[in-house]
């Protein structure tokens, strides 16, 4: 397969499709699978697969987020139907590494009010230990008049894996990253492994953005590769035009880690920024 195969295809100033979750969207390159319960929790898991490791062998967060966001958001849309939902809050704190096997995860709602849905999601590796957690806050939305016959989530199993998937590439080459060698920053173009229903960018993959984004900065300042282990953004506007940045702005730098503020800009839509957070990563042991 050639260099050109392994690019994601680009639509820049054109309308994304919206075939959700389409053959290359990033939630079947995950294989997910999802179990939405009739008591509105959720059930997902993830394999562990090698090109979504970091350098020490690790799920990296990024690869796991958009499991924690699509049961978080399965689990508000069937909590709050009718009304809709959108995602404010995302946070996320990794636990014990998981190096193989398959990384499992229990959502299950902490607040159902009548202006917010708070989820959690707690994780857990093939023996059972802590890979960690995930909290997610939702706005909920009226329903619309033209929206009166909208069905709610199914109850039941999904698997987002397909019989036939492209050869796996490293994550970062799938999401389509450009690294900028003398900036804590890197760019992309919106293709069709990162949109959602609407044609904006998935928010499990902007949080794997957004992650990159401080992992990548804390390698520039530490000079050896590094792992995002918390990661805490909201979300401020769609990404819908692209190309897209995503920038770290270095915090603290300690025996902590490195704590980086970190943020995504639609480029297309005059800079606008999608969102902001902060994340912390940590050297990667030899």
């Amino acid at each position: 397969m050639s260099d050109a195969d392994n690019k994601a295809t680009t639509t820049v100033g054109k309308k994304p499709k919206r075939i959700y979750p389409g053959e290359r969207q990033i939630l079947r390159y995950l294989r997910i699978e999802q179990d939405n319960k009739a008591d509105g929790s959720v059930e997902v898991r993830t394999p562990v697969l090698p090109d979504l490791l970091d350098a020490g062998g690790a799920m990296r967060l990024g690869a796991i987020a958009p499991m924690c966001d699509v049961a978080a958001g399965s689990m508000a849309a069937s909590l709050a139907h009718p009304d809709w939902v959108a995602t404010l809050d995302f946070k996320f704190h990794l636990g014990t590494p998981v190096l193989s096997g398959m990384i499992s995860g229990h959502c299950h709602p902490l607040r159902i009010g009548k202006n917010t849905v708070v989820s959690e999601t707690q994780l857990s590796g093939p023996d059972g230990e802590t890979a960690g957690m995930a909290i997610v806050t939702f706005t909920r939305l009226p329903q619309r008049e033209d929206q009166k016959d909208k069905s709610p989530p199914r109850v039941g199993p999904y698997n987002y894996s397909l019989d036939y998937e492209e050869p796996r590439i490293p994550l970062d080459q799938y999401l389509g990253i450009r690294f900028e060698s003398d900036q804590h920053a890197f760019e992309l173009d919106h293709h069709e492994r990162i949109y959602n229903s609407f044609g904006s960018i998935q928010g499990g993959a902007m949080a794997a953005l957004l992650e990159r984004g401080a992992s990548y900065a804390a390698e520039r300042v530490l000079a050896c590769p590094a792992r995002t282990v918390d990661l805490h953004f909201s979300y401020t506007a769609q990404a819908r035009v692209g190309p897209f940045r995503v920038t770290a702005k270095i915090v603290r730098n300690d025996t902590s880690g490195v704590l980086s503020r970190v943020e995504l800009i639609d480029t297309g839509m005059d800079n606008r920024v999608s969102a902001i957070g902060t994340a912390l990563a940590v050297p990667i042991a030899d």
